[in-house]
């Protein structure tokens, strides 16, 4: 039974402006109540195109408690917001990723037992259509996968705030998703994994987390290659292409705009009109419990982003990490 929330919205840039609050103020299923900015002429320009009543360069989080708090801020303060929200006794849905280093990770799993309130994440590719389509047409549980993402990526300057020490890099900053998305599949599957070796290779060790590509192998013989380029800008942002492989099912899709499985001899095709990351059917997550992402899963990948952040600020090449 879906029911309106009370919204508060902290970070009100573009991302917020044109894909958070845009999806919550259309959804029905939302009451924008407040929004926060400490740029207070864009917490401004948000509430007055989506008619919010009370906007501040202050946070609000006692006086003022919500249902839900959206956090779109930058990388490193997501933890601190999060955690200043679960204790006042919101759910919060925090863009991705939910912190940048270990600390941050042990904090919020700390308050989230304590509080127990909710925790939702940003990372939208388990909800994009093609995605929910291959899921939906695997042949088998048990069966080792092959799956590739090359990821064409926008170059960023030498003083961009992703390349600040403590926003995790570009792993957090871009490759979470892609990361994740291969923890979501991989738990898909009937078996347990034991662990999953990394490896990267580097284009260039000056800046690792740009044209880089990162190997996993787990135990139960699955493969995921993920690949980032980042030589230029593409013109309709990040574009990316998903090859997927188990047994029989052979599966592509062509940057969330086409999506094509065979199995055998039957063919399948599908077309969206336009772009379709999941971004909605993520943000949505807190109305409805059947579309809500496991919370062990989200540690999980966020222990392995974690793990490869390590690895690329450390120049490594190899890592045997240790799912449990």
């Amino acid at each position: 039974v879906t029911q309106k929330k009370t919204i508060g919205l902290v970070g009100c840039g573009q991302f917020c402006y044109s894909t958070i609050a845009y999806f919550l103020a259309f959804s029905k299923k939302a009451n924008l109540m407040w929004c926060f900015d400490k740029n207070i002429d864009a917490a401004k320009s948000l509430a007055k195109s989506y008619g919010i009543k009370k906007y501040s360069d202050q946070t609000y989080y006692e006086d003022e408690k919500c249902d839900v708090v959206y956090i779109s801020t930058y990388h490193s303060s997501h933890c601190e917001y999060a955690v200043k929200y679960l204790r006042s006794g919101s759910d919060v849905y925090i863009e991705k990723p939910i912190c940048t280093d270990w600390e941050q990770l042990k904090l919020l799993i700390d308050c989230k037992e304590k509080t127990k309130k909710n925790i939702f994440v940003g990372y939208n590719r388990p909800f994009s259509p093609g995605i929910s389509r291959i899921k939906e047409k695997l042949t088998s549980k048990e069966l080792p996968f092959t799956m590739s993402c090359f990821i064409t990526g926008h170059f960023l300057e030498e003083d961009h705030w992703y390349r600040n020490e403590d926003e995790g890099t570009r792993i957090c900053g871009n490759l979470g998703h892609w990361i994740d998305l291969s923890v979501y599949m991989l738990k898909c599957k009937k078996k347990e994994i034991a662990n999953i070796d990394i490896n990267i290779s580097y284009s260039d060790i000056s800046t690792p987390s740009d044209n880089i590509n990162i190997a996993l192998t787990t135990s139960n013989r699955d493969i995921v290659v993920i690949t980032f380029s980042t030589r230029g800008d593409p013109f309709e942002g990040v574009n990316e292409t998903i090859n997927f492989q188990q047994g029989d099912l052979i599966a592509k899709i062509d940057d969330h705009r086409k999506t094509e499985i065979w199995i055998k001899e039957k063919k399948y095709s599908y077309t969206n009109w336009r772009k379709d990351v999941g971004h909605k059917k993520a943000l949505l997550q807190p109305f409805t419990v059947e579309n809500r992402r496991s919370w062990d899963e989200i540690v999980l990948s966020t222990k392995l982003m974690l793990t490869i952040t390590d690895m690329v600020k450390n120049g490594s090449k190899y890592y045997n990490f240790k799912v449990s």
